[in-house]
């Protein structure tokens, strides 16, 4: 081919270039449909959160930034090894983890509609005809040739209205949704693991305590027999003491069976079996000195929750900008390039080329009310969304301050029961003086001992809930998931199964 005719071929294609340039920096200048704006929840809480600091005996409440890794805030070992065992090989947070992977995905679908969509074809075809057959574009009648085509073909819809823009920040509101549900599954799990922990460790000392009473109840028992038989005793004070001894010892399979339920929920929830050695041999941990709950507004960016719905929201407000592009024009430009000949070594021979290019517009004339419909279905959309957003907030501020209520009498409940196992223990030790001095019999001794076993018992299960309210506290703060921004580089960690 001549190089005039090279020029008069590309010309016009070079025209259509030049014009596609042209679209590409018009397209996505105009997005239409509402912006998200960050509601103001403010008036989504008591005006008296918490104000002033709440003081007890071992933990104070202040207004400072919650602790993140607050299982760590319990300064226990075996804590803290499970806890890492459970972000590591948790299903339901391998669970949350892959749908954060199907979000992710979900985006690169929307974002492929913003660029060109190319396909290439090759194909090698024999055609030929009958010789009474008509043919006006094929072979001659009674031939056969064969055609050898290569080529390719791109479209590309410019997103003028910002449809596709409104739909890819819509897929990124999901993705963050999706760490939403991830972080809360964390927070959730990480209490119910505390929770569990300390109910075993709770249960293993009131066995101990238990075990320590019937021991000094069959001493007793068997004192009373022994004044029984020399006639110092009643028999009704020995059938007191063998029904005290029956009542106890029923206790100790329910003590049984719960710690072995709490040893299995522990388990399930790391994905392990339930073993002896899955728990060392411990005590219950200590409760913190200090616990910040922050401000009310932290709420938002701390509650995984909270984060969850503010997203759903944001997504939801995008799709009715995606919407409202759909009344629009759709500005669309479709091209093809192809060489067929009936000669393979021919087959990128420029005689043989075959193109088009140029645009295409579609707008839409009459479609019964669709669009229309289709917009107020998002609106209501994104207002059930923004309703779900102030709901979630205010639950989760009601929920921070009945668990700081919680700890406050918790605390208050064990202080008291403190100073009862305090008068116990003095009793215990005056019963003993009198029992040396000839005073008191020692069945009254083992009475006062078991007396202060049954305070000690009572001390416990306060310790046991007044650390269950601090876990749930630390819960509602949500403290124990990442508040950055969308790329956050803690997903390779997720990928990968977080270890922290």
């Amino acid at each position: 081919m001549r190089p005039s005719d090279h020029r008069k071929w590309f010309f016009p294609y070079r025209s259509l270039v030049l014009f596609a340039a042209w679209l590409l920096v018009v397209a996505g200048c105009t997005t239409v449909g509402p912006d998200y704006e960050t509601p103001d929840l403010s008036g989504q809480h008591h005006a008296d959160w918490i104000a002033h600091p709440q003081h007890a005996e071992t933990t104070s409440l202040t207004p400072s930034t919650p602790a993140n890794r607050w299982w760590t805030q319990f300064e226990d070992v075996a804590l803290e090894r499970l806890v890492g065992r459970l972000f590591a090989s948790n299903i339901d947070l391998a669970e949350a983890r892959q749908c954060i992977v199907e979000a992710r995905a979900r985006r690169g679908i929307v974002n492929a509609d913003r660029l060109p969509q190319v396909d290439v074809e090759a194909a090698m075809r024999t055609a030929g005809t009958g010789e009474e057959a008509l043919n006006f574009q094929g072979p001659s009648p009674g031939e056969e040739i064969d055609v050898y085509s290569v080529g390719a073909l791109a479209g590309w819809e410019l997103d003028l209205w910002g449809r596709v823009a409104r739909l890819a920040e819509a897929a990124d509101r999901d993705i963050e949704a999706q760490y939403g549900d991830y972080g809360h599954a964390r927070v959730s799990l990480a209490a119910e693991l505390a929770l569990g922990y300390v109910d075993a460790r709770a249960l293993e000392a009131r066995l101990c305590l238990l075990d320590r009473q019937l021991g000094l109840l069959e001493k007793s028992l068997q004192l009373s027999r022994l004044c029984r038989q020399v006639g110092s005793g009643t028999e009704l004070a020995l059938m007191q003491v063998q029904q005290r001894l029956d009542q106890i010892r029923s206790k100790r399979p329910e003590l049984v069976r719960a710690r072995g339920v709490a040893m299995h929920r522990i388990a399930v929830l790391i994905g392990t079996p339930p073993t002896k050695e899955l728990i060392p041999p411990g005590t219950l941990p200590k409760p913190p000195h200090m616990i910040g709950i922050g401000l009310p507004a932290d709420l938002i960016t701390r509650r995984a929750d909270v984060r969850r719905a503010e997203m759903q929201y944001a997504a939801a407000v995008a799709r009715v900008g995606a919407a409202v592009a759909d009344r629009y024009p759709r500005l669309s430009l479709s091209g093809s390039l192809y060489f067929q000949t009936d000669s393979a070594d021919g087959i990128f021979d420029m005689d043989a080329l075959i193109y088009s290019l140029g645009p295409g517009l579609r707008f839409p004339l009459f479609d019964s009310g669709q669009i229309k419909q289709t917009i107020r279905v998002r609106e209501s959309q994104a207002e059930q969304a923004r309703l779900h957003l102030q709901g979630t907030l205010l639950k989760a501020v009601g929920e921070v301050e009945d668990a700081a209520v919680g700890v406050v009498q918790n605390q208050q409940r064990v202080a008291h029961l403190r100073q009862t196992d305090k008068d116990a223990r003095r009793q215990v030790e005056l019963a003993e003086q009198r029992y040396d001095a000839g005073l008191e019999s020692l069945i009254q001794v083992i009475d006062a001992q078991c007396d202060r076993v049954t305070v000690e018992d009572a001390l416990i299960i306060a310790r046991q809930h007044q650390l269950g309210g601090i876990i749930r506290l630390y819960r509602a703060l949500g403290g124990g998931w990442e508040t950055t921004a969308p790329g956050r580089a803690a997903f390779a960690a997720i990928q990968g199964g977080d270890r922290r």
